[in-house]
């Protein structure tokens, strides 16, 4: 197997293999440049340290790495349907796990879908730890009438605490773009995947600190639902297990089926 950088390989051939590498999965990636490009962007992916798997002449998958400072995450690692069950993921995750050793990074982390026990069993044989469970919600809020008002990305991601999953994080809303938009009622603050869907996504729901407890984010909820009337509204399973549960579950949301667990490798250990 050789291990190429993914920056050597066209975008729109990268798009594919993503596609590729995720079919049969719990959650289909469809093959949109447009998508992979939004990933690439906001998770702070580096193309010249993810790696394309190339076996007998075939590309056979690829990892996706992203970095924040001294914090590295696997974005996204795959394999084509005709090579799974050969023990390529190991062989593609050991050698970034020594890069970023290498260059002094202090831990490594990533997102498994909880359901997905092969996945579960290599990570955690390659070290990696269990952080945080992470859930999400899927419901159809009670509408109600508010004057949102579309603001600026940033309106949101100031107001988000530290210590969130890397796709919660302010970087990573800072780093969004169209087709998500922000909207703000008051003092609580919504990120929307893209209105024009089935669904409303959020990326992400938060209000100031000063006004928390007192409705504000039930209000902006409603509004949303208000202004987008028989729409179901999810929140992906980013989202740190007992975090919202009073909320969002209060407001008649359940849990989808699938949850996912934050998993990190404490390279500062190495020391000790």
């Amino acid at each position: 197997m050789d291990l190429i950088p993914a920056a050597e390989f066209p975008f729109l051939a990268l798009s594919t293999l993503f596609a590729r590498s995720f079919e049969g999965y719990f959650v289909p990636i469809p093959d949109s440049p447009q998508a992979f490009d939004a990933r690439v962007r906001s998770d702070h992916i580096s193309l010249l340290e993810s790696r394309v798997a190339r076996v007998d002449g075939e590309l056979a998958g690829l990892v996706l790495m992203a970095r924040r400072g001294q914090v590295s995450r696997v974005a996204g690692m795959g394999i084509i349907p005709s090579r799974r069950g050969q023990g390529l993921g190991g062989a593609m995750l050991r050698p970034l796990l020594e890069a970023a050793r290498a260059r002094g990074d202090s831990r490594m982390v990533l997102e498994v879908i909880e359901q997905n026990a092969p996945a579960m069993k290599l990570y955690e044989k390659l070290g990696f730890r269990r952080v945080r469970r992470l859930v999400g919600f899927v419901g159809m809020p009670t509408p109600e009438a508010g004057a949102l008002e579309e603001v600026a990305l940033s309106e949101c991601a100031r107001l988000l605490p530290d210590g969130l999953p890397w796709q919660l994080e302010a970087a990573t809303v800072h780093g969004l773009s169209s087709p998500v938009k922000a909207f703000r009622l008051g003092p609580a603050c919504a990120v929307v995947a893209d209105v024009s869907a089935p669904a409303l996504g959020l990326r992400s729901f938060v209000v100031e600190p000063a006004s928390r407890g007192q409705g504000a984010g039930r209000r902006l909820l409603r509004a949303l639902a208000a202004a987008h009337p028989g729409k179901t509204v999810s929140v992906g399973a980013i989202v740190p297990e007992g975090l919202c549960e009073r909320f969002f579950l209060g407001e008649g949301f359940t849990h989808p089926s699938l949850s996912q667990w934050e998993l990190e490798l404490d390279f500062s250990a190495d020391a000790k």
